[in-house]
């Protein structure tokens, strides 16, 4: 399965490798958002995903309105994508008004840390 999880510290990781779907991703996140009680930080890794320069606006959203079935479990959204493809989260973006909680693009998971923890909003 191109899409898994994986809990650092606090923070939930869903990584999606290769070819993947909004349905794909909306699986394997429910599955790990149903352990989670109170909102959290989330990284969503596509530095390995394939394809994201042939994607739709309309495919981006339903990857947004899957995450968005979880956004009370959502504190914030850092997701890890080559600066490429960058443009594609941000404010205005599909995805990001389909998945209606605060996101951003981060070259690393380092950034992405950072970011989730900044302003006190996340202990991580």
């Amino acid at each position: 399965m191109p899409v898994f999880t994986r809990h650092k510290d606090a923070v939930l990781v869903l990584t999606a490798d290769g070819d993947y779907t909004p349905g794909e991703l909306e699986r394997v996140g429910a599955r790990a958002f149903d352990h989670r009680g109170d909102p959290g930080p989330v990284i969503l890794d596509l530095s390995g995903a394939a394809g994201l320069e042939t994607k739709s606006a309309e495919s981006l959203a339903a990857e947004g309105t899957a995450l968005a079935t979880h956004r009370d479990r959502i504190s914030r959204l850092a997701v890890v994508v080559s600066s490429r493809f960058a443009d594609l989260f941000e404010a205005d973006a599909p995805f990001v008004a389909a998945v209606g909680v605060d996101v951003r693009a981060c070259p690393s998971h380092g950034d992405a840390v950072r970011w989730l923890s900044e302003s006190g909003r996340a202990t991580l």
